[in-house]
């Protein structure tokens, strides 16, 4: 007798777990929203993709005549304040041309060393000043980008926040818990400059600062959250 008892006592708890497993499995009511945002930032770095070209009738002429310009302008844009270890060579090439008469014909060659590279500094002329010869572009950003990201990021999630309250609410409803949260994307879109090769120019022939005004730096963030609404 006492083991038939036990054996319904058994019975009576695996019962009541099963219904209790089944009860906090039900569906939660759920709204799912996305947020996103904008911060915008003065830029306050600039990286300078830049190149030295030269030409020459004998090859190791020209490439000897680059590596010093290229020297001179690492150097140059070092003591202006650039971190040596943010200096990246992008390109280098060295390749013939030929020169021809006016019936079409190879009357001689000569041969073209470009050699480009990037560089983040404070001042442009100091590069232009030592020697380079073609500036491709300027990116300005910002130095302190993981902060703008993590605003960017809260203010995208009080938007989803703001959007979920606004719809949980039109239905009678309200937010009362987070269920996931998804960060979907966060992009810098740094303010390029690009038509700088005549300006960059012009200020090596007057002495004068090279003319860029930096823009402003754009951080966007998006994210997807679920919330359980009652």
């Amino acid at each position: 007798m006492q083991k038939k008892w036990i054996a319904i006592a058994a019975a009576g708890m695996l019962l009541f777990s099963s219904m209790s497993a089944q009860a906090e499995e039900l569906p939660r009511r759920s709204l799912t929203v996305s947020g996103s945002a904008e911060v915008t930032a003065k830029s306050d770095t600039a990286a300078i993709y830049l190149s030295v070209e030269t030409e020459s009738a004998q090859v190791k002429n020209a490439a000897r005549e680059n590596a010093q310009i290229m020297t001179d302008v690492r150097n140059a844009v070092i003591a202006a304040g650039a971190d040596a270890s943010r200096i990246e060579t992008q390109n280098y090439n060295v390749y013939p041309q030929n020169i021809y008469d006016d019936k079409g014909r190879v009357k001689s060659k000569k041969y073209k060393c470009t050699n480009s590279m990037k560089v983040v500094v404070s001042r442009l002329d100091a590069a232009v000043e030592a020697g380079a010869n073609r500036i491709d572009s300027v990116d300005f950003s910002v130095s302190k980008t993981q902060e703008y990201k993590e605003e960017a990021l809260r203010q995208a999630t009080a938007a989803a926040l703001r959007k979920a309250q606004i719809m949980a609410g039109t239905l009678g409803r309200s937010v009362v818990n987070v269920i996931s949260v998804n960060e979907d994307s966060a992009d810098v879109t740094p303010y390029r400059a690009m038509n700088v090769r005549m300006m960059a120019g012009a200020a090596a022939d007057a002495k004068e600062s090279t003319p860029l005004s930096p823009g402003d730096t754009k951080l966007h963030s998006h994210d997807t959250v679920v919330f359980e609404i009652g």
